[in-house]
């Protein structure tokens, strides 16, 4: 087997450039203000193409994708648009920045193994190279400042060719008074600050080739996607840009290695995630160095773009751990965000006291040299190796789906909970902040035994379902309610164990459980337990009789969603015999008639005190509850027959009664006072 080991250039720099700093800031953005008289870049998308000039009276224009434009409009302006039917979302433009830290580069002179690439056997990625060493039609997108494509360890030709949207002149509000558009050419030097490059060289450096470093991969395509100019700062909207970009131009995953304070910019940065995760592709991004001493909770502070994919688990957000699999101090944390932990930096005692990680680099001082090397630390540095993995994954199994491509890397991981117990300041443990585990790339892309997807296994440890890769628990209540006739195929241990760890079937949907220790009862709905409210109960008319009860353990396996909607047809009442039917957030008086022809009284009904009722506001034609469409009625007191349809009473001439073959055995005699406050439609004359 050949020997993947490689020796080190001895690292290209002066010792004054220790001091420089790429740093993923959270110093607060420019504060903008809110005058009227003040302009600022707004994103905005409208719902359809024909209002478009509606959207052009505030401004000129710039179209970024799926009628998504960015604008320059007075800040008073924001206000307007959300109270426009047209408007879909805006919102102002953000800075987003690089996420990695550059320490003292003489480390490379230092014969400990601290300064090789220890990172790549802790991950087992040489074991990982004796099943594949990537392909070269895979393409990594890394969304950056660019990337050198004439680095030697680059310059084979796997920096293909990519795109630049970038901002060279933002000003204190935002705005962008000069953007740079344009095509990146393949094997170019597309990066002006180096944090790019940097990222580049983990994913797929070139290896074999006597010098520098290997990637993870050792073919691979890199695709450089310029979206941060020479300090590192971009705008929100030009990451959307290029995340779509990549999308459409082949990219598989795509790397981001960058962040910005707060969820300023959001609704962008998530069209744009969704549009490429509806594209197949993979998107990987760094949790952050919030505060870069101790790091920062994402649950209570989120950023982006790590928490930028609407609970819809679009995003696998990376966090750092150090050489002994803790976490890196100033890395960020938080179940909310974080998939997932990679190595970050060797050690991080303080800003002082650091050794990073070695990786390839270009130095904007030094152009005309494309051989330097650099130690680097930062959540940036631990996002493209797991983005590394991911395409070692792919090239691997190459009919992976995209959400069968990120279970796959989510559940190769090594547990590091013992490692652990301290380390997040303001909750202590660290454990289930960090995401499933640190990553582990011979699981990632061992053979499994030939089970067929979808097949049911039994082992010495339980039953499982084999799904895109993993083994999924199966427990005895949901095996009797989704897989009853299913005879599992009998598997021993060493089989079982051979698939990664995926999360437990969940009950069926619209199933309805709790367990033996709390009240809470629970709708399964979209594979996720949603907490169902009294109301939200009663509305979907649920019996009591049909709630499942499990054991505490097996309820707190299923993932956990929002609390369960009330659906439209909820009947209530307060102190007062009337009873009303909401729909749509209003609610009608419903008369005994209705009550009894439309089959309600075999429904539960909420009783509510006179506050929560009120909640619920009379509909807005103030009209009491129709019968079904096709009821004939008539008044104690008119002559008049009406039909029902759509809703509304509709006078019927004798005529029309007669061509419609009509019977007053038919007719429903009501009392006039109810008659009048149905809805009154237009009268039906033959």
């Amino acid at each position: 087997m050949q020997n993947y080991s490689l020796k080190f250039k001895i690292l290209n720099f002066v010792l004054s450039f220790c001091i420089l700093i790429f740093s993923f800031s959270f110093s607060p953005l420019v504060e903008i203000s809110d005058a009227a008289d003040k302009s600022s870049a707004l994103i905005v998308k409208i719902v359809s193409g024909d209002y478009l000039s509606a959207l052009q009276n505030y401004g000129q224009t710039e179209l970024l994708f799926d009628n998504i434009y960015r604008l320059r409009a007075a800040i008073s302006d924001l206000q307007a648009f959300r109270a426009q039917p047209w408007v879909k979302f805006v919102q102002k433009d953000a800075v987003l920045q690089n996420a990695a830290t550059v320490t003292d580069p003489l480390f490379g002179n230092d014969p400990s193994d601290e300064t090789k690439q220890w990172y790549l056997s802790k991950m087992q990625v040489p074991k990982a190279w004796e099943k594949t060493t990537g392909r070269p039609d895979i393409i990594v997108a890394v969304v950056d400042t660019g990337i050198d494509g004439q680095h030697e360890d680059l310059s084979d030709g796997r920096v293909g060719r990519g795109y630049m949207t970038y901002c060279q002149v933002i000003k204190s509000n935002n705005d962008c008074t000069l953007r740079i558009t344009s095509v990146i050419d393949s094997g170019v030097n597309s990066d002006d600050n180096g944090h790019g490059t940097i990222v580049a060289g983990l994913i797929g450096a070139q290896a074999g080739n006597g010098r520098g470093i290997s990637g993870v991969n050792r073919d691979i395509k890199l695709m450089p996607i310029k979206a941060l100019d020479s300090k590192g700062n971009g705008l929100s909207s030009d990451v959307a840009v290029g995340i779509k970009w990549a999308a459409d131009n082949g990219a598989r995953i795509i790397n981001l290695s960058i962040g910005g304070q707060g969820l300023e910019g959001l609704d962008v940065l998530q069209e744009a995630i969704a549009y490429a995760h509806n594209r197949g592709v993979l998107i990987v991004a760094a949790a952050g160095n919030d505060g870069s001493e101790t790091g920062g909770n994402l649950n209570n502070s989120p950023v982006l773009p790590v928490c930028a994919d609407g609970d819809k688990n679009m995003v696998i957000g990376v966090a750092a751990v150090d050489i002994a699999d803790r976490k890196a101090k100033f890395s960020n944390y938080g179940s909310n965000c974080v998939d997932i932990v990679a190595p970050g930096t060797t050690s991080f005692v303080s800003r002082q006291e650091k050794r990073g990680i070695v990786s390839t680099y270009y130095d904007p001082a030094k152009p005309g040299k494309h051989d330097l090397y650099v130690y680097a630390l930062g959540t940036s540095l631990a996002a493209p190796l797991v983005s590394g993995v991911a395409a070692l994954t792919i090239s691997a199994f190459p009919s992976l789906d995209v959400k069968a491509l990120r279970d796959r890397v989510l559940a190769s991981v090594d547990n590091i909970d013992q490692y652990n117990t301290s380390g997040c300041e303001d909750i202590g443990s660290c454990v289930g902040q960090l995401g499933s585990g640190r990553l582990n790339a011979i699981k990632a892309v061992s053979d499994l035994p030939l089970f067929a997807g979808g097949a049911v296994i039994s082992g010495p440890t339980g039953l499982f379902l084999i799904e895109r890769g993993l083994k999924r628990p199966i427990s005895d209540f949901v095996f009797k309610q989704r897989f009853s006739g299913i005879i599992p195929v009998q598997t021993e241990q060493a089989q079982v164990d051979a698939f990664p760890n995926g999360s437990p079937v969940t009950p069926a949907d619209g199933a309805v459980i709790k367990d033996t220790a709390n009240p809470t009862v629970y709708l399964v709905e979209g594979g996720f337990l949603k907490p169902l409210s009294y109301l939200a109960f009663v509305s979907r008319r649920l019996s009591f009789e049909n709630v499942a009860v499990l054991s505490p353990e097996e309820l707190a396996s299923y993932a956990r969603g929002s609390d369960a909607a009330i659906v439209d047809g909820l009947l209530v009442k307060a102190g007062e015999p009337s009873v009303y039917i909401v729909n749509n957030g209003q609610r009608q008086i419903i008369s005994n008639f209705v009550y009894k022809q439309r089959g309600l009284d075999r429904f539960p009904i909420a009783r509510l005190s006179a506050e929560e009722i009120n909640r619920y506001p009379i509909n807005d034609h103030g009209n009491i509850y129709p019968p079904e469409d096709g009821t004939l009625i008539k008044g104690t007191s008119s002559a008049t027959v009406y039909l029902i349809e759509n809703g509304a009473r509709r006078g019927i001439t004798a005529a029309a009664f007669a061509n419609r073959g009509f019977s007053f055995a038919g007719v429903h005699v009501l009392p006039q006072t109810e008659i009048d406050q149905y809805q009154l439609g237009v009268d039906i004359v033959e």
